[in-house]
């Protein structure tokens, strides 16, 4: 059922597992195989806890869904002494090497949620992590609390060093390795041609046409020059617990160039009609006295729009959408 390389107690009585609530369901018909599969997952996340030798002294252990976030079931479960987080993508590329890169970015100096083991569950990546007892830095304080404290810049250093370790390919992670060799095949993947057919076929960017096609051309180019590393690809306030130092979690990794999580947090930042301070603050603890590509951001916050296009099409956040049309109409 579950791999990992340790051994199953069957000669042990099994902990009674208590399950503390349910699996949160979207409402989004987008989302629906995703509603189905968090029930199903249920009993095998039982079997997993009641098997584990982490549980095997204990008489009772619970499990509590957490009802944050669309793409993962998180389950969250306590012993009266400690406590973990198991963490299941509901796609098999979306969240793939998960455990793969926290582990790379605490080896490099990053404040992370400690891995205790990654395996497969019912033919599902899982991560079975130490628990974080803290809020998120979005939960914690407002953004202007945030821009006094400097945690903008903090991030900025952290995702700079999450950066640090150099990969040859691109894309999701297979088998711990990149999906496609080269930046082409990424962009030509089933991946990106989903999000660029569903673009051309409700006319999404119209207007900005030649926009897509000088990124794509521009980041075709800088990745020939800079090559690729470990990317968050969703860091934000949103994604950081506020400890000292701040620890990041929640990736959706993917191996790709630093301006790929760059471009990310810039896109947020417009849709949202944000301030460009806490951008400018991220920036400077990212690239310290060095100067950046301006010209290599903006391809990549445009890219990074029409990779949320599609999904804030289908669950209506017009308003965003148009927020950040608006922009590249004004800047381009």
């Amino acid at each position: 059922m579950h791999s990992s390389g340790r051994s199953i107690h069957s000669e042990k009585k099994k902990p009674n597992v208590i399950l503390r609530n349910e699996p949160k369901v979207s409402e989004y018909e987008a989302q629906r195989q995703f509603n189905e599969m968090r029930m199903e997952f249920v009993p095998y996340i039982k079997q997993f806890v009641s098997e584990h030798d982490l549980f095997r002294n204990e008489d009772e252990v619970g499990i509590e869904f957490a009802h944050k976030g669309v793409s993962s079931i998180v389950a969250i479960i306590d012993t009266p002494t400690n406590k973990w987080v198991l963490k299941i993508p509901l796609s098999k590329t979306l969240s793939a090497g998960e455990g793969q890169f926290l582990r790379v970015w605490e080896e490099a100096g990053v404040a992370v949620p400690h891995v205790v083991e990654a395996g497969k569950l019912n033919g599902f990546p899982y991560t079975l992590m130490k628990f974080v007892d803290a809020p998120t830095l979005d939960s914690q304080y407002s953004k202007e609390e945030l821009l006094a404290k400097g945690l903008y810049a903090e991030m900025g250093k952290a995702l700079r060093l999450m950066h640090s370790e150099k990969v040859d390919g691109y894309g999701s992670v297979v088998d711990g390795k990149p999906e496609f060799e080269t930046v082409e095949d990424w962009l030509e993947g089933y991946d990106m041609k989903i999000r660029f057919d569903y673009i051309d076929e409700h006319n999404l960017i119209a207007g900005l046409e030649a926009v897509l096609s000088k990124s794509l051309d521009i980041i075709r180019q800088h990745f020939g020059d800079a090559g690729s590393t470990y990317c968050h690809g969703d860091f934000g306030p949103g994604n950081i617990f506020a400890t000292e130092p701040i620890t990041v979690f929640d990736p959706n990794p993917k191996f790709n160039n630093g301006y790929y999580d760059l471009g990310l947090a810039k896109f947020v930042n417009i849709a949202y009609g944000n301030s460009e301070e806490p951008l400018k603050q991220l920036l400077g603890g990212y690239f310290g006295e060095e100067t950046y590509d301006n010209e290599v951001l903006n391809a990549y916050t445009f890219l990074a729009f029409c990779m949320k296009c599609p999904y804030w099409h289908k669950t209506g956040r017009e308003k965003e959408l148009q927020t950040a049309k608006n922009y590249f109409s004004q800047i381009y």
